[in-house]
């Protein structure tokens, strides 16, 4: 006597049952998500607050951006990229920070974003440029 498959009625018998691959073989665990580009890659101390995209794979309405080690609201982009806004109020001097996203438990390979000092006031840039700006008024 042979199996006979539901799925199949009309054909043969057979000796052994068929089955796929994939119920033979252990479930590929899900990969980490992954961070292509930061944009942009970096500011000065004194820009305005701004919108930061992350551009990768593996992104999903629940991955979560953080950024200098803190989970920070996050939006996914029509493009598939993430999005979160960077409250310049709260950095006060240079600094370069990691940028990860969360997918769970997976966690991407951190980017980094950096934070350029401010302009000095009485820099000698700063100096040339006021010098220049008095000889074109006269």
């Amino acid at each position: 006597m042979g199996i006979r498959s539901i799925n199949e009625p009309d054909a043969v018998s057979r000796e052994t049952m068929l089955t796929p691959a994939s119920l033979n073989e252990p479930p590929k665990p899900p990969k980490p998500p992954g961070i292509v580009l930061l944009e942009p890659t970096e500011c000065t101390i004194g820009d305005e607050s701004f919108r930061l995209y992350v551009h990768g794979s593996g992104f999903s309405s629940s991955s979560v951006i953080r950024f200098a080690g803190v989970d920070e609201p996050t939006t996914l982009e029509a493009d598939g990229s993430l999005s979160t806004i960077v409250n310049m109020d709260l950095w006060h001097g240079p600094d370069v920070v990691d940028v990860t996203v969360k997918n769970g438990p997976l966690v991407s390979a951190p980017a980094e974003f950096t934070f350029h000092a401010a302009p000095e006031a009485n820099s000698e840039e700063h100096k040339h440029k006021r010098h220049h700006s008095r000889r074109r008024r006269s």
